[in-house]
């Protein structure tokens, strides 16, 4: 089955921080690529800098950082989209992935397969709530401190996984990061971000 879908919004003036990511491949790929980079480096320089502005340098140096999530992170995870969370210029965007499999199996473990519940490294039992919207259906949150394998450093990831029967999917959106304060002070901007989303059926350019 190949999973189709789009995401929406019910306020895009919620969305400052938040920056859509192209997933890109194939010829003109790296091109297009940086064209966007450059673009959106420029405006979100511009909203987040205010009067104050960015040097050309430093709104280069935000593309190239920008260039680098779009082209890094889709070699290496499976996601249908990718967002960055971008508050703070002077900090590195945070990646979010989206990723859809065909429903399958009954709700509840595939839920905590999700949000890893019982997934291995696990500092502590991850702090999982339930996460229900209208729009997704039926979910949960997970935040899930862990040591990574090769580093033996600790890290968090955050976890949210749906049951949308409105597309016969499930869809998980995650993100990992080191910064363990930061990501947690931050909670509250990614529970608000995924409260308004809305998903789209692709090709019928329906919200469900």
């Amino acid at each position: 089955m190949s999973i189709s879908y789009g995401l929406d919004f019910a306020d895009e003036d919620l969305l400052d921080a938040w920056l859509a990511v192209p997933i890109l491949e194939g010829r003109g790929a790296g091109r297009t690529r940086r064209k966007w980079a450059k673009t959106v480096s420029a405006l979100h320089c511009a909203l987040l800098s205010g009067a104050e502005g960015r040097s050309k340098a430093q709104v280069k140096e935000y593309a190239r950082v920008l260039e680098r999530i779009s082209e890094q992170f889709p070699q290496r995870i499976p996601m249908q989209h990718l967002f960055a969370y971008a508050p703070d210029l002077d900090r590195t965007p945070l990646p979010f992935f989206f990723y859809a499999v065909e429903s399958a199996g009954p709700v509840e473990p595939v839920l905590d397969a999700l949000v890893q519940r019982n997934e291995p490294g696990a500092m502590q039992d991850p702090h999982i709530v339930d996460f229900s919207t209208e729009s997704l259906g039926r979910g949960l949150r997970s935040v899930r401190r862990f040591v990574h394998k090769a580093s033996g450093a600790p890290g968090i990831s955050v976890n949210y996984g749906w049951r949308v029967d409105s597309l016969g999917i499930d869809l998980s959106l995650r993100t990992v990061s080191d910064e363990i304060d930061w990501v947690s002070a931050n909670i509250g901007a990614f529970d608000a971000f995924v409260r308004n989303l809305r998903l789209v059926r692709q090709g019928a350019g329906a919200v469900v």
